[in-house]
């Protein structure tokens, strides 16, 4: 009897285990290179720049906010739902070297991070999010 429950015990572990693995495949994380691309909304940190203080990224092509916006809104919508505003934490990460956005003269990271927050409302990209809502909640965590 006793090694009847042993092998009920190690069948159940072993379902348990391909449970976590299923779940796993199915790409329910949400970090770069594993649910989101290696700089998320890379695309996005001109858009923000220009909204924030009219500024250029040096070496970025000249182009009408209206494309600028419309780039970053379908960069930002091809991000699976639930992790677009882990997406949005990324670009605006504590440091600049690991974020997409950048410390320009005369435009201060602070002020991008504050227009980017708004990224998925209504009047920008119009975009649900984890939440299921079109804003994302305690955007003032980063990852550090």
């Amino acid at each position: 009897m006793a090694s009847n429950s042993k092998c009920h015990l190690l069948l159940l572990a072993a379902l348990l285990v391909s449970v976590f693995a299923a779940a796993a495949a199915t790409g329910d994380y949400c970090y770069p290179s594993m649910g989101l691309p290696s700089r998320p909304l890379d695309g996005c940190r001109e858009y923000v720049a220009q909204q924030t203080c009219g500024a250029r990224i040096l070496g970025a092509p000249s182009a009408p906010i209206e494309k600028l916006m419309y780039q970053c809104c379908l960069e930002f919508s091809q991000i699976r739902q639930h992790c677009r505003c882990e997406a949005l934490r990324y670009l605006m990460g504590p440091h600049p070297e690991r974020s997409g956005l950048m410390n320009l003269p005369g435009c201060p990271i602070e002020a991008q991070r504050d227009f980017a927050r708004i990224l998925p409302t209504p009047r920008q990209c119009n975009l649900v999010t984890d939440y299921s809502t079109r804003y994302c909640l305690e955007m003032d965590k980063f990852w550090q």
